[in-house]
């Protein structure tokens, strides 16, 4: 008979608590055993024993304990992500196969130095990029490579949800799944990403909400909504072809396809993902499979992820300074110009030279009834109505009252384009 393969949870957290609770229900298959929970707060191990029933001597607050303890083959890692480079690496380093949940590691370096050090130990290393084990990604994935919704033409990923976290970086602490689904579903990692995010409620450093937008070598266009603020926790994805458009909801596992004004909802088998993610990692620890494949789309991951950090910290978005103009104060010129009979021939020739700021105000001006253009012999002339005399008047009188301030001081007939 196989032994079972001995796993220790490292983080008794929110997520770490789901996966106790999922080890111990995969212990009546007979190849996987609970062999340890970790956690510094004493309520979190506290919890796991009163809710779970967990063994007191299988609780501890030292990971190195876990690490060290040779009856223990595997590390679940479901640490702060600050923590999840140096606990992996100490667990390959001491012969354990492990899984550590995303984001892999903080930065691409240290990412591909675990994929390196798991190889050169022959150790299982796993990112827990969970949605790769989910139902309705896994039928969309099919959709896609059948061509069902022809060419894939732009994504869009919404991942959001209405909670609070103050020293958390929501690229990638939310970013990882979007950025892994679009590999999943495209086969292939953008050549250009670039983002913007925002703190409303944090210090700047810790933002609340951001948007990622990645361009792929096919010309396929993604952008990726992150939020902490929005009323809704959505995990939804979309992907818009020539022929169709396909949306996913990847907490409800349904997939719906939009085609010629009909809404299409395509069956899908739902699924544990987490019972199918930790089924996943026993076997390859049980069989030794040592590949290499899911530590380099989770270095990969992180390499987006970096890119995009970097762009929000340094290319912020341009600043639009409004431009300063007065078009009252330019229709009075063009009214006072008007005025003077002797200029009425250079104005329409200005126009007629193609000027396109004068003619922008004289068509603006003519439609408000200001003032009217007549035929002359050379050329056009505009008159002054009495609309337009009153307009003057009442635009001298302004000029007046500021006392030859910033309205005069203004160019009097702008050559620019001139929106009315």
């Amino acid at each position: 008979m196989v032994s079972a393969v001995r796993v220790a949870v490292v983080g008794a957290g929110y997520w770490g608590r789901k996966l106790v609770y999922e080890y111990l229900s995969a212990e009546c298959k007979g190849n996987v055993k609970l062999a340890g929970v970790c956690d510094s707060s004493p309520s979190a191990l506290q919890f796991c024993k009163e809710k779970f029933s967990v063994d007191d001597r299988l609780l501890t607050q030292s990971a190195e304990d876990l690490i060290a303890d040779s009856k223990i083959s595997a590390i679940h890692i479901a640490t702060p992500n600050r923590t999840h480079y140096d606990l992996a690496r100490m667990a390959l380093e001491a012969g354990k196969d492990v899984l550590v949940e995303k984001p892999m590691t903080l930065s691409a370096h240290e990412a591909y130095k675990l994929v390196h050090l798991a190889a050169s130990r022959e150790r299982v290393l796993h990112v827990g990029h969970i949605f790769r084990f989910n139902s309705a990604l896994r039928r969309a994935r099919e959709i896609l490579d059948k061509g069902e919704i022809g060419k894939t033409y732009y994504g869009r990923i919404q991942w959001t949800d209405s909670c609070y976290f103050p020293d958390r970086d929501i690229v990638f602490d939310l970013g990882p799944h979007p950025v892994d689904i679009l590999n999943q579903l495209l086969h292939s990692w953008p050549t250009q990403v670039s983002g913007f995010a925002k703190a409303y409620r944090n210090l700047k450093n810790h933002e609340e909400i951001a948007y990622g937008l990645a361009e792929f070598d096919d010309g396929v266009f993604a952008h990726i909504e992150l939020s902490w603020l929005h009323p809704r926790k959505a995990r939804e994805v979309t992907i818009v072809g020539s022929d169709a458009a396909m949306v996913v909801d990847c907490l409800r596992q349904c997939i719906v396809l939009h085609r010629n004004g009909e809404t299409v909802e395509v069956p899908v088998s739902v699924n544990n993902t987490i019972e199918s993610e930790i089924s996943w990692f026993v076997d390859c620890v049980d069989r030794r499979y040592v590949g290499v494949e899911s530590g380099l789309i989770g270095a990969m991951t992180v390499e987006v992820l970096e890119a995009m950090r970097k762009s929000i910290w340094d290319r912020p978005l341009p600043t639009v300074q409004p431009v300063e103009h007065d078009h009252t104060a330019a229709m009075v010129s063009i009214l006072e110009s008007i005025g003077d009979g002797s200029t009425q021939t250079v104005l329409a020739n200005h126009v007629s030279a193609g000027n396109s700021g004068i003619e922008g105000y004289l068509e603006t001006m003519t439609r408000l009834g200001l003032v009217r253009a007549t035929t002359a012999q050379e050329g056009v002339r505009y008159e002054i109505t009495e609309t337009g005399l009153r307009f003057l008047r009442e635009g001298e009188d302004i000029q007046r009252d500021t006392t030859r301030g910033p309205l005069m001081q203004r160019q009097k007939v702008p050559s620019g384009n001139v929106e009315d």
